[in-house]
Parts: C-alpha cells; structure tokens; sequence
C-alpha cells in the first residue's frame, strides 16, 4: 500500500509548487516589468514489472505492465514568459520602457545585470540608476553611434553648451522676377558667441561692392536673369559700435560669401550661405535668410526620444545629444537567470548578450515616460489557482483513502 502514498505525496509536492509560482505571480501583479512564471509537470519514472512482448503466430502481443516507482510526478520545469506587458504613461521623464524586445543593462555590484524595468531616475550626481542604486549604461554623447565600451549614463544638471561661430547658412524663397530693393537683417555669432548684425541688400541697381545674383523658376542658379526679368545685385553691410561698414560679398553660382568682418566682431574667416533654393517668379518677393551659430547656454531641460537618446535643451535653445540608453537583446530571454529585483543576468542557455541601440535589428523602441507593467493575467492566475486547489485536494484524498484501506486490511488481520 506504499506505493499509492508515495504517488499521492509526489502529486502534493507538485501542487505546491505550482501553488508557489502562481502565489509569485500574483504578488507580483503590480511590479514593474514583472514577466509571468509557469510550471510544467512530467510523469516520473515508471517500475516495470512485466515487459512488452511481440506477437507470435499463435499468440498476440502484450504491452508492458509499468507501476509508480515511489512517485508519479515531477516538476519538469519552470517556464517565464518574456511577453510585452502593457505600458503606462507615468509623466516622469526618467521613466523609460522598451517597447519590443530587448533589456536595459545595468552595472551591479556583482557586475552586469538586465533588467525590463525602467523606472529609473538621478541620483545626487546626475547619474542615471534604477531603484536600487544600479547604473544604467550607454554611450555618451561623443561615443553615441561609435561601438565604444559601455559607460554609466549620467546628465551634467550644471553643464553648458559653448558658443559657436557662425560658418555657414541658407537663402530660401522668391525675389520677384521685377522689383528695385530688398533688404535682410542677419544675425551672425562671433567665436564669444556674441552677437554681431548684419544686412543683406538685393537691389535692382549695381552700386560698389555688389555682385550679381540670379535665379531661375526651377531654384537652380543660372549664369544669367530670367528672361524679362530683373538682374539683382546683392551688398551686405554691417553694423559695429554704432558705425556702418561694408562687407565683401562673392558668389559662386550656388553659395554667396560674406567676409571682410569689422575687426571687433572677431568673426573667423567668412561665412557661406546657399541660396539653390531661391526662385525667380512673376510674384512678391518673400525672402528668408537663416545662419547657425549660437552663443554659450546653460541646460535648461532634457528629455529621452524613442532612440532612447537623452537630448539637452539649452538656455540658448540649442539641443545637444548627452547620451544614449544600450539595449540587450539574447537569442533565448526565457534562459535568463533571475537575480531578484527585476534583475536578470546571463545563463548558458540564454545565449551572450547582444548591445545595440534601440531600434536595431529585432530591439524595440524606447517609450520615454512610460513604464512597462507586469504581464500577469489575474484572470488566468485564478484559474490556475482553482486548477492547483484541485489537483492538491484529490491528492490528498488519495492519501485518505490509502489509509482508510489500510486500516481496514489491519482490522481484518486482528
């Protein structure tokens, strides 16, 4: 009568594991990045006490006759699912969640760990870390797109932006085909990134220093004027400690040359501005002129993109990339061992880490202000907990029943 006890204590022990996992899961329901467990039963080895035998001319064959060998089920394993938990929109811009496949890497006491939790935030030196401390790693602004070693990521809160000399810019839009004069104020930035004003002056009429500029319907230059229209004559000017002086202007055909800088604007060499975009039409003149540069300004504000890039915004209204969130992706994520704290690390099973940027080859996006919710589905970890209270009640009847037989074999002995 052994044998039935055994098997029944074997369906007990599985019971309560399954029990185990879904008591986990279910405790786990509002974790961030939590990923579901499961259980998987096996029935266990078999004692054959009679094997098979094949088929003779005058008899059929048998099959094997095979009894519980001390138990009838065994945990084969526990199973995670790596499945998309829903996202939701939390309003902190440090929150970040990965919308797709792949894990944040995070830099551990004990070394590196992954995790699909993104509620991150700064510490005291600006470093990016999780709830416990851990850092976040990517690459910094200088290293973002280069296949340089992961750093911890961290916002300079007191960092600045240098001020930049304007090098370069862009004439768009019409000077219409007939007209007498136009003229466009430019800003220009020094090396300082002190500001220094300058003019640009289209004129019907050719005066000292002026150069011809010409445009066709198309935008493209042309060496000559539209036929029927106007020859414009471009002059720049510029305006330093209250004086007016000229400027040397030249064009190429695609790109007009401003240099000739009064020597108080400590402006370097000259500046070129396309103008391939301009026209020629029979209509107003609505003429733009833009120029890089910038002066020196202080971080105001940073937020994440989808690329999980963290992007400065300055006081100046510059932005600059300061870095850029790694993402881990493993031929079999369900391999991972689970450290504890939303943490995961690599086993043999689950294959090496491969880093890339979001947005690589199967690696999601970053969902920036959002974090990702547990994927447990109370509904169905209900239904498994009926499904464990039944499986663990029969078992445990067997075990009555077993013991009532027994008693009743001892009483028929006495």
């Amino acid at each position: 009568m052994a044998n039935p006890l055994y098997a029944a204590v074997s369906g007990l022990n599985a019971e309560q594991t399954f029990m185990s996992v879904v008591s986990q899961n279910i405790a786990n329901v509002n974790t961030v990045g939590y990923k579901s467990g499961s259980v998987s039963f096996a029935e266990a080895l078999q004692q054959t006490t009679q094997g098979a035998t094949a088929p003779t001319a005058t008899l059929g064959g048998t099959n094997p006759i095979q009894v519980t060998a001390g138990g009838a089920v065994n945990v084969s394993g526990t199973q995670v699912n790596m499945g998309q938990g829903s996202l939701q929109s939390t309003g902190v811009n440090t929150d970040l969640a990965v919308q797709g496949s792949g894990f944040f890497v995070v830099q551990t006491p004990q070394g590196l760990a992954y995790t699909r939790a993104g509620n991150f935030s700064l510490d005291a030196n600006g470093n990016l870390v999780n709830p416990s401390g851990d850092k976040v790693l990517g690459w910094t602004g200088a290293t973002v797109g280069t296949k340089a070693s992961l750093v911890p990521l961290s916002v300079p809160l007191n960092g600045s932006i240098a001020p930049k000399a304007t090098a370069t810019g862009t004439l768009t839009g019409n000077l219409a085909s007939t007209g007498k004069s136009l003229s466009l104020p430019l800003t220009l930035y020094n090396s300082l990134g002190s500001q220094e004003s300058a003019t640009l002056n289209f004129s019907t009429t050719s005066s000292a220093g002026a150069v011809p500029v010409y445009f066709n319907s198309q935008g493209a230059p042309v060496s000559a004027a539209v036929s029927g229209g106007s020859t414009w004559y471009l002059s720049a000017t510029g305006t330093s400690a209250g004086a007016q002086s000229n400027l040397t202007v030249a064009a190429n055909g695609s790109t007009i040359t401003l240099s000739g800088f009064p020597a108080a604007w400590n402006m370097p060499g000259s500046v070129s501005l396309n103008y391939t975009q301009m026209t020629q039409f029979d209509s107003p003149s609505t003429v733009q002129v833009s120029a890089n540069g910038n002066a020196s300004g202080s971080l105001s504000s940073f937020n994440f993109n989808n690329a999980g890039q963290i992007v400065g915004t300055y006081s100046n209204g510059q932005t600059q990339v300061l870095g850029q969130v790694a993402l881990a992706g493993f031929n079999n994520p369900a391999g991972l061992t689970n450290l504890g704290n939303n943490l995961w690390q690599t086993s043999p099973n689950s294959g090496v880490s491969q880093v890339a940027t979001p947005n690589t080859g199967a690696l999601g996006s970053i969902a920036a202000g959002q974090l990702e919710e547990s994927n447990v589905s109370l509904a169905g970890q209900f239904v498994n907990l009926i499904v464990a209270q039944q499986g663990y009640q029969a078992n445990a009847k067997v075990i009555t029943i077993d013991q009532t037989l027994s008693q009743t074999l001892n009483n028929a002995v006495q």
